[in-house]
C-alpha cells in the first residue's frame, strides 16, 4: 500500500511547476523516497527492486524485497544522525539477541550514496495489533504471559557491554533494559498466537519498569481493549517473586 501510495505522489510531484518547491515536497513529504530507492538498487543490484514492499515506521523507511532482506533508512536522514541511531540500535540488538527466546532484528550497517542503511532480514510473522481483536482476546492470556517473560528477561538481563549506556543518576537497582515501544512492534504467528519477534529498538535504552509496562498502553488504543498488559505486569511480578523466592 505504501509504494503505491508513494509511487503515485512521486508522478504527481512532477506536475509541480517550480523546481524549488518540487524539490522541497519530494524531501519533506516523500522523504526523498524516489532517490532511496535508486541508491539502494545501485548498491544491492541482485535484490529484485520490481516487487519490493515499503513499510513507513516513525523514523525510518524499510525497503522490503521479496527474498526477506530489510533496508531501512531514516526519513530525515540530513537532520537525523543516522549513523549514531542506527549504531546504538545495533548495539542493543546484538547484545540481547541471545538472551531471549524471540527473534529481534540483526543489523548491518552499510553507506550508500550518502544515506545509512540498515539491514536485516525479515522476521516472519504479523504485527499483532493488525490482528482481529477477538482473535487477539481469545489468546491474551498466552500473549501476555510471553511478553511478560520477555520483558522480565530484558529488564533483569546484566548487559556489561552496554553499561556506557547506563544512566549514572539512578539507582541501578532502579532501571533495567527496556524496549520502550514495544506496543506496535509485536510479531506473531498467526496460526500458533506466539510471539515470533520483537522488532523496531530504535527507543530501547535503561528507563523504568514503568516506562515499559506504559508503553503497551501508550500508543494504541486497541492494546487497552485486549488487557494484554495486565497479564504481562501478573507475569513479570510472579517470575520476580519466584526468584526473589530461591534467593532466601
Amino acid at each position: 500500500m505504501w509504494r503505491i501510495f508513494f509511487d503515485t505522489l512521486y508522478v504527481l510531484s512532477c506536475l509541480i511547476p517550480i523546481r524549488g518547491w518540487r524539490e522541497w515536497f519530494r524531501r519533506e513529504k516523500l522523504f526523498d523516497y524516489h532517490a532511496k530507492l535508486n541508491a539502494l538498487r545501485r548498491a544491492f543490484p541482485r535484490q529484485d527492486w520490481r516487487h519490493f514492499r515499503l513499510a513507513k515506521g516513525g523514523g525510518s523507511l524499510a525497503f522490503i524485497t521479496p527474498n526477506g532482506h530489510v533496508y531501512k533508512i531514516r526519513k530525515f536522514h540530513l537532520k537525523d544522525d543516522s549513523v549514531t541511531k542506527f549504531t546504538r540500535e545495533k548495539r542493543i540488538t546484538d547484545a540481547i539477541a541471545p538472551l531471549l527466546t524471540v527473534r529481534v532484528p540483526h543489523i548491518t550497517i552499510h553507506q550508500v550514496s550518502g544515506y545509512t542503511v540498515y539491514e536485516t532480514r525479515f522476521i516472519p510473522g504479523k504485527i499483532l495489533l493488525n490482528l482481529p481483536l477477538k482473535q487477539i482476546c481469545k489468546h491474551r492470556e498466552q500473549i501476555g504471559k510471553e511478553l511478560g517473560g520477555i520483558i522480565y528477561t530484558l529488564f533483569n538481563a546484566k548487559l556489561p557491554e552496554l553499561k556506557d549506556m547506563r544512566p549514572k543518576s539512578q539507582k541501578t537497582k532502579d532501571i533495567g533494559m527496556v524496549h520502550g515501544d514495544m506496543c506496535s512492534n509485536i510479531l506473531i504467528d498467526p496460526k500458533t498466537m506466539k510471539i515470533t519477534g520483537i522488532i523496531d529498538w530504535e527507543y530501547a535504552g535503561f528507563g523504568s519498569l514503568k516506562r515499559e509496562f506504559f508503553g503497551l498502553f501508550r500508543v494504541r488504543r486497541k492494546m487497552r481493549m485486549t488487557d494484554i498488559a495486565p497479564e504481562a505486569i501478573w507475569e513479570y511480578y510472579r517470575l520476580r517473586d519466584s526468584a526473589l523466592d530461591k534467593t532466601k
